[in-house]
């Protein structure tokens, strides 16, 4: 998806069309994890990472396996706090894993000085606006509150238009997170940050879909090659925007 000015006038209500084409890019994607992404992006910077805490049975394995975004994160920024609402997860990561930088309680009502009286260079919303009942309304009053303390954002949620899902509609078949209330479209993740205020700049993809043995196959000869190893949009699970508020 191209975020030219014309497309902004539909994301704002501007313009309305019931049958709105909207142009996906045709670059083909480095095979990238999200956190590798984010990380990228945030390197350096003073970061405000809200959701960090995961679900406690899976933060050890992710640990292991490098891939527990909040540790990538403060590993990498300059700075970084950590904020979610499951207080049980945030006590866990305090005394058990001694993280001093994790913050429990609710970003849309609770002070949080800490975050108001300096300054930063990213919000990181990582996965978790697909869980939420009201996400415009949810990313609206955080914007409301803490938007003149934060320069920019990256929100990163699964996409549904990709490959994995197209192969299990073909089978009949949905699978899905069952806490998930929303599935994404590059157009309305887009619409749903542009009505909380937000102003998106750049559009990436992430997490390669599992390939199939011919695809698998393909990609070998073309390491054997040397030939770099791209893919289109469509071969990824996650989407990966980045931008500030307006």
């Amino acid at each position: 998806m191209k975020l030219e000015p014309e497309i902004l006038k539909y994301l704002k209500g501007e313009n309305l069309s019931t049958g709105l084409t909207v142009e996906l890019s045709k670059t083909k994607y480095e095979i990238v994890p999200r956190e590798a992404k984010i990380v990228e992006i945030i390197r350096n910077k003073d970061v405000i990472h809200v959701g960090c805490s995961d679900h406690i049975q899976v933060i050890n394995d992710k640990i292991k396996n490098n891939i527990w975004l909040h540790k990538l994160i403060t590993d990498n920024a300059r700075r970084c706090i950590g904020i979610d609402i499951d207080r049980n997860s945030i006590e866990y990561i305090r005394k058990e894993l001694h993280y001093t930088n994790v913050y429990s309680g609710d970003v849309l009502k609770d002070p949080f000085d800490i975050i108001s009286e300096k300054h930063w260079d990213y919000v990181v919303f990582g996965e978790i606006i697909e869980h939420l009942d009201n996400p415009v309304d949810f990313l609206k009053i955080f914007r409301n509150r803490f938007g003149n303390s934060i320069s920019r954002f990256v929100i990163t949620v699964p996409g549904i238009y990709n490959l994995f899902h197209y192969r299990k509609m073909l089978d009949y078949t949905e699978t899905t997170n069952s806490d998930h209330r929303f599935a994404f479209t590059p157009y309305t993740i887009n619409k749903v940050i542009v009505s909380a205020g937000y102003l998106p700049e750049s559009i990436f993809y992430a997490n390669l879909i599992k390939l199939t043995i011919p695809e698998l196959v393909f990609r070998k000869i073309k390491y054997i090659l040397h030939i770099p190893v791209k893919y289109p949009f469509y071969y990824f699970k996650s989407i990966i925007v980045t931008g500030k508020f307006y």
